[in-house]
């Protein structure tokens, strides 16, 4: 995604708001945003059948690779699937 789809997203997660160019908010509390990526999907492919923390590690280490630092450190949770 474009670099200000992240800018956006980091305020969201920082704030818990989003204020768009006209000057209105909308309130993100109380919310649970989900994402999706496939990156990573060619290490759970070539890793079937290993050690689940393995594979997990792998890919936390392509997300670390693809995503900057400052929106990996705001997200809860990932699940791998």
């Amino acid at each position: 995604a474009h670099p200000d789809v992240f800018n956006v997203l980091l305020q969201v997660l920082d704030d818990g708001r989003l204020t768009d160019g006209q000057g209105r908010t909308v309130d993100f509390k109380n919310t649970v945003i989900v994402m999706t990526s496939n990156i990573g999907s060619h290490l759970i492919q070539s890793m079937v059948g290993q050690d689940s923390q393995d594979i997990k590690d792998a890919v936390w280490g392509e997300l670390k690779n693809h995503f900057r630092p400052e929106f990996l450190n705001r997200i809860d949770e990932t699940v791998v699937f």
